[in-house]
């Protein structure tokens, strides 16, 4: 069998124009999502704001929940990207630790909706959750594992140091979304003092 010598090409051009419009269906839900909530959003939304039909929307995800999973799932690699930058361009581990705070706390307040539908007390993603928590665990264990190896913090078990210090960040961003009224610089600063100083009068 021969090949046409632009077949090829032909199919790089229809792959780019599919991730284009995945790339496209993402975006609009993260915009619409913002505006509207999770409940109030809906298909058609979604697919008018991206500039498709809906049928379009239904041969990439078979429902919103679905969207929507991909749509965490892109919003963690991102904050796990910036939170990333901030490991390999900070060596200092306290300074490294508190601009990791506060990274991941103005990643939330630019992402509130989603955040508030992720790990919020109504939260449905659960397994989402997890995996994500998953990632945070073990990026926050080597962490940890080098400012013991530098010095600048006590040795300790990093497991279980990593699974508090990420529960508690979880826990207090859940409670934060709910607030419409307390500085995101205020909860960073206070969760960073908390984790490097503890409770005990310095």
């Amino acid at each position: 069998m021969t090949f046409k010598p632009h077949s090829a090409g032909a199919s790089d051009r229809v792959q780019r124009r599919r991730e284009q419009t995945a790339r496209q269906l993402l975006e609009a839900a993260r915009k619409v999502l913002a505006q509207k909530g999770y409940h109030g959003t809906k298909i058609v939304d979604i697919a008018r704001t991206a500039h498709v039909g809906v049928g379009t929307f239904y041969l990439y995800y078979p429902t919103k929940d679905a969207l929507f999973v991909e749509l965490v799932e892109d919003t963690v690699a991102r904050l796990k990207g910036e939170l990333d930058q901030v490991r390999a361009t900070l060596p200092d581990a306290v300074e490294q630790s508190r601009m990791r705070t506060l990274t991941f706390f103005r990643f939330a307040q630019e992402n509130r909706e989603l955040f508030r539908i992720v790990f919020g007390h109504g939260a449905s993603f659960h397994d989402v959750v997890r995996h994500c928590q998953e990632q945070f665990i073990l990026d926050m264990q080597e962490s940890l594992e080098a400012g013991t190896s530098s010095g600048a913090f006590h040795d300790a078990n990093s497991a279980i140091w990593a699974q508090a210090l990420i529960g508690m960040s979880l826990q207090v961003v859940s409670w934060w979304i709910e607030q419409e009224d307390v500085p995101i610089e205020d909860v960073a600063r206070s969760l960073s003092d908390l984790a490097l100083f503890g409770l005990a009068r310095r």
